[in-house]
């Protein structure tokens, strides 16, 4: 909220989205289809909080700022790209993920729409290691690299 000591109680607020309170305090409705909510918030928050959770990091303690940001505004967008609470034990169980550690990026129902390490079933650092090692042109690099070679006239001579 915003609070505006100057506000007028006769003039109409232009914008649809904001409420002005009768003290003049001024209820700001975030507008969910800009850049902001539909890239930065899953293809770049939503990345850190997923690589701190592969390398074991303590996302309530370690990044509660973050944490904090992402559930604010994935609740603004009806969305669930990170648990809302992890304290919830409820909240995983009915997600079916049994009553382990939650993950809260990983055991989140709307993970898919993020960039998160998590949306392309890395779990673990090693599935970190494999999926990097994809090339985007569907190579691999040691394969190419030894095809390479075979063709080279010095090999070749040997």
């Amino acid at each position: 909220t915003i609070h505006n000591p100057n506000h007028d109680n006769n003039r109409n607020n232009n914008n649809n989205n904001n409420k002005t309170l009768e003290e003049g305090t001024i209820l700001i409705k975030p507008d969910t289809s800009t850049r902001f909510f539909s890239d930065d918030l899953q293809h770049g928050l939503c990345i850190y909080l997923g690589l701190a959770e592969l390398l074991g990091f303590d996302l309530e303690r370690d990044m509660k700022v973050t944490l904090y940001v992402v559930r604010r505004l994935q609740r603004w967008m009806g969305k669930e790209f990170v648990l809302p609470d992890s304290r919830d034990d409820h909240h995983a169980n009915a997600n079916g993920k049994g009553a382990g550690k939650v993950k809260l990026v990983a055991h989140a129902k709307d993970v898919a729409e993020t960039s998160a390490p998590q949306a392309f079933g890395v779990e673990t650092i090693g599935d970190l290691k494999r999926f990097l090692e994809l090339d985007v042109f569907g190579e691999r690099r040691t394969e190419r690299a030894e095809g390479c070679l075979m063709q080279s006239g010095l090999i070749s001579k040997l």
